[in-house]
């Protein structure tokens, strides 16, 4: 039976305090690109800031799980081309012979579209380390590179600004003194294409180096993708939305709404952060050491 109890203390030292466990927090700078539903994008000229903070547990020289709040801007511009657009300057309200206010926007010539909105996210990830690495170590195990795979959620609320879709019919009212007016799509919320918050749960995957500078002081740059759960971070909100629920307004035709499951919207980011050793356990298991000297006699 003490055999027993000597072999579980053991395990759960190993599990607990072989190797030491550490704990640091940091700060991240980083740059973010998107993509989705744009087409003709210019990736290198929409890169955005993003900035956030880091807590960090070391379970032992490969494993840890890190948890960060993320905060910054995405933007973008290209083309969507199928539909008609406007921009929100170009708006007009006048009445119906009712006196109702009807909101119309001056249709776009050609296809353009941007869009920019903040963003924020929480992360619990994953980091495995493909060579040892100890926090604080100014000599070996300073250095490793690492696999990142974890779980969070995305808010951005709604920009209001940015290229809006129109319905695909002219609107012929006698009583409208322009042409080209068209009136904006509308989701079930009576919200245009650029009103809608986006919330989401978000898949980050990435890859990164992790080097130590001095005991306590530590850098890593690391790469990451997210894959997000929404197709609204461009304010382009799953197409099939733009088939409107009211039967009196026209709507595009069902080519237009592609697969919700292969129609989300994604981002990569570069980061680079510096993280302090907070804590450090010293690695001995009283438990351990307690049961080992017991069974010597």
């Amino acid at each position: 039976m003490k055999r027993v109890l000597i072999i579980i203390s053991m395990f759960f030292c190993f599990l607990q305090a072989f190797p030491q466990k550490s704990a640091d927090v940091g700060i991240r700078i980083g740059a973010a690109v998107y993509w989705g539903d744009l087409e003709n994008v210019s990736y290198g000229k929409e890169i955005t800031a993003l900035y956030g903070l880091l807590g960090r547990w070391n379970f032992n020289k490969r494993m840890s799980i890190r948890g960060q709040l993320i905060s910054g801007t995405l933007k973008s511009s290209g083309t969507f081309p199928g539909v008609n657009l406007a921009e929100p300057t170009s708006r007009i309200t006048i009445n119906d012979p009712s006196g109702m206010p009807i909101e119309l926007f001056m249709k776009k010539s050609g296809d353009s579209y941007n869009f920019n909105r903040s963003i924020q996210s929480f992360e619990a990830i994953f980091e495995f380390n493909f060579m040892d690495y100890k926090m604080g170590s100014t000599t070996k195990d300073r250095f490793t590179p690492f696999l990142s795979l974890g779980v969070g959620g995305f808010y951005s609320r709604a920009p209001r600004r940015g290229t809006l879709v129109l319905v695909p019919n002219l609107n012929n009212y006698p009583f409208v003194p322009y042409k080209n007016l068209y009136q904006p799509v509308l989701d079930n919320n009576n919200n245009k294409t650029n009103d809608s918050d986006a919330l989401s749960p978000i898949i980050p995957m990435g890859f990164g180096i992790k080097y130590n500078l001095t005991k306590r002081l530590g850098v890593c740059v690391e790469l990451c993708v997210r894959k997000t759960f929404t197709d609204n971070i461009d304010n382009l909100k799953d197409p099939k939305r733009f088939q409107n629920a009211d039967p009196l307004i026209p709507t595009y035709p069902a080519e237009f709404a592609p697969s919700v499951l292969f129609n989300n919207d994604w981002y990569a980011s570069l980061h680079l952060s510096l993280h302090w050793q907070v804590w450090q356990d010293r690695g001995i298991c009283k438990v351990n050491e307690k049961n080992v000297r017991k069974s010597a006699f």
